[in-house]
């Protein structure tokens, strides 16, 4: 009778349980690691094809590198902005003889000459097979190097397989390995059951899920932290690190808060389309970032708008970064084909001992204000007499705004007289703008406002048109002039504008004049003079204003063909120094207008001596104080019905001028 099997002893049991724990744990561990391992092997490929792939796309005049060895500024740029990309912290460029070309370190570049070029074995591999090579290297005791990190050798290869080099890119994947690790490590046991059964399906499976997680939670980091499309800070990590900043060199010098702008960045999206604008943004924030300092913070808060605190600067090295940064956006760059170039206002603010940020941030946006209202493409450093000038500013902007929506204009209309009988021949309509007060405010101040905040051709229309209804109640042989800006003539719509005008009046179109000055011919002949030729060709009457004040050029007066020449004031009012010289002048133009059949008027006439010197030089259309100043249209009346002035008598002219 066989003998009965004998239990294994309960110590046997323990250790065989405990033998299985141990080994079952050692291949969980093992498992992990191998698993880490190859998650960090992939994810470093992953992350320097990509980087390879920028700096092929991204490197102008990449073949000329690899063969002379020799880095230009713009191909700095370009390597700037791509070690901030993919935990890149230095790089090795090869040429297709395997030869080190570049070298990256810490912000340094070590450039070889083709002669003296050394040639790495990996690099050469990769050439040949045309495939990636990937070592993970522990950095813990060597110094500049992180704890964990992938070294990759990359061919530079075209999508159709041309290869220009290979790049050895070094890629920081500690953080991404203690992810790995933390995640397994908190689930370990769970893993160790599931392991035993089918190990590696699940372990697949998860590490696929865990680095979707890891991406997606680093998006999502950046994209809170920073502008998505420059890479540059937002504007709360700005904030924030300005003010972490300011702690950390509390007692050091104050820091500079620059403001600037894109001048324009609305004809460069409306010209060449917002992609080409997207791009010529990053190429101002590659600028700015590029003459920026380690401690410096550049940031793009919105639109065209860049802020930069730059720390432990002089203001006159704050002006230095200003200066240089709006010089690099200045030179042309070329976006699919087309050379842009770009201008930058830029307002500075000095910190001032305990100043908020608030403040600081407020008094730069006011310099930069400065700056633009004084015509942009400059900088302009804060000071207090500023703040006063923007709210005044600011305060006529909303006023010009609110009367361009409520029509809260008003005309005022001065006389001109023919010069022989001195009765009214017509009046020029002057554009006033009611500050609530109960007064006016000046032209010369609201017009340059409105022409720069381009409200002035809505403006002008609604002159045009109030113009034209109240001179159409006037008796037939009254003509009236309205001045005209030259951002009217910009959209092309000014004919448009005085057609509709005069077919809504009924007023007869020889009753019209429209006074323009030089400058407009200068700023843009062709297009003033083709709207001038198609608004004499309806029948309205074009005057030259101000002659005299401007360049002056003959070739204006017959090229465009005015009906009329005005002589500035100024020569007027030098008539009462009795200078012969002025005498002389005046009497020139008038014999040059009538020469080229132009009607002329003389501007500025307060006095009968002012008359009678005009009478005896035969000018023919006297305006002036001396026959009555600007008034509303409900004052005219008296003054068409009183046959105004008689003619003083006329003081014979100098002999010089009799002769």
């Amino acid at each position: 009778m066989p003998s009965p099997r004998r239990k294994p002893a309960p110590h046997v049991l323990v250790a065989i349980a405990v033998l299985g724990m141990i080994v079952l744990g050692s291949s969980v561990y093992f498992g992990l690691n191998y698993a880490v391992e190859q998650a960090v092997i992939q994810d470093g490929d992953d992350k320097a094809n990509h980087w390879s792939d920028y700096f092929l796309e991204n490197m102008p005049d990449l073949d000329r590198l690899l063969v002379s060895g020799q880095l230009d500024p713009q191909q700095i740029e370009v390597i700037k902005a791509a070690e901030k990309l993919g935990d890149v912290f230095r790089f090795k460029l090869y040429d297709l003889k395997g030869g080190v070309v570049l070298t990256s370190d810490e912000a340094r570049y070590e450039q070889e000459p083709a002669a003296s070029r050394a040639h790495s074995e990996n690099a050469e591999a990769v050439l040949k097979s045309r495939t990636s090579k990937i070592e993970v290297n522990d950095g813990r005791g060597q110094l500049n190097r992180p704890a964990l990190y992938v070294e990759a050798y990359v061919p530079i290869a075209e999508a159709d397989g041309t290869v220009h080099g290979v790049v050895e890119v070094y890629i920081d994947q500690t953080q991404t390995a203690d992810i790995f690790r933390n995640t397994f490590a908190a689930l370990a046991l769970g893993l160790a059951i599931v392991a035993a059964l089918a190990f590696g399906l699940p372990t697949l499976a998860f590490l696929f899920s865990t680095r979707q997680a890891s991406e997606a939670k680093r998006r999502v980091e950046f994209l809170a932290h920073h502008d998505p499309m420059t890479g540059l800070i937002n504007r709360s990590t700005f904030n924030e690190r300005l003010e972490a900043g300011l702690r950390l060199h509390k007692g050091a010098r104050a820091p500079t808060l620059v403001f600037l702008d894109v001048d324009a960045f609305k004809a460069v999206n409306d010209t060449y389309g917002h992609e080409a604008g997207d791009e010529f943004l990053k190429h101002v924030a590659r600028c700015l970032s590029g003459l920026a300092d380690p401690r410096d913070l550049v940031a793009r808060p919105g639109g065209d708008e860049f802020t930069v605190a730059l720390f432990e600067r002089s203001p006159e090295e704050a002006v230095g970064f200003v200066e240089a940064a709006m010089q690099a956006v200045r030179q042309p760059i070329t976006i699919r084909g087309k050379a842009i170039a770009g201008r930058l206002s830029a307002g500075i603010s000095i910190w001032e001992p305990e100043a908020t940020l608030a403040d600081a941030m407020h008094k730069a946006d006011i310099a930069l204000y400065q700056a633009k209202i004084e015509g942009r493409n400059t900088y302009r450093q804060f000071s207090p007499t500023m703040e006063a000038g923007m709210l005044a500013r600011r305060a006529l902007e909303q006023l010009v705004r609110e009367a361009a929506v409520t029509k809260n204009f008003e005309l005022h209309f001065q006389p001109l007289l023919r010069a022989d009988t001195k009765q009214c021949a017509g009046f020029e309509a002057l554009l006033r703008l009611p500050d609530g007060k109960g007064g006016l405010v000046s032209p010369v101040e609201f017009i340059p406002v409105a022409e720069q905040i381009g409200l002035i051709t809505e403006i002008g229309a609604w002159v045009i048109g109030e113009a034209t209804r109240i001179a159409a109640t006037w008796p037939e042989d009254i003509f009236i002039a309205v001045n005209l800006s030259v951002r009217q003539f910009a959209d092309g719509k000014l004919v448009e504008h005085v057609q509709a005008a005069l077919a809504e009046s009924g007023l007869k179109a020889q009753r019209l004049e429209l006074e323009v000055t030089e400058s407009m011919l200068i700023d843009d002949p062709e297009c003033v003079g083709s709207q001038l030729k198609q608004l004499r060709d309806l029948g309205i009457s074009i005057a030259m204003d101000d002659f005299g004040t401007g360049y002056s050029s003959l070739g204006y007066l017959w090229q465009f063909g005015f009906d009329k020449l005005k002589i500035d004031r100024s020569f007027i009012a030098a008539l009462d120094a009795r200078d012969p010289r002025a005498l002389e002048i005046v009497d020139t133009i008038i014999m040059l207008g009538h020469k080229l059949d132009m009607t002329v008027t003389a501007e500025g006439i307060e006095t009968d001596y002012h008359a009678s010197i005009l009478a005896g030089l035969a000018c023919d259309h006297f305006q002036g104080y001396l026959y009555g100043r600007p008034a509303p249209a409900r004052d005219l009346a008296a003054y068409l019905l009183a046959g105004r002035h008689q003619a003083p008598p006329m003081t014979p002219p100098p002999q010089a001028l009799s002769a």
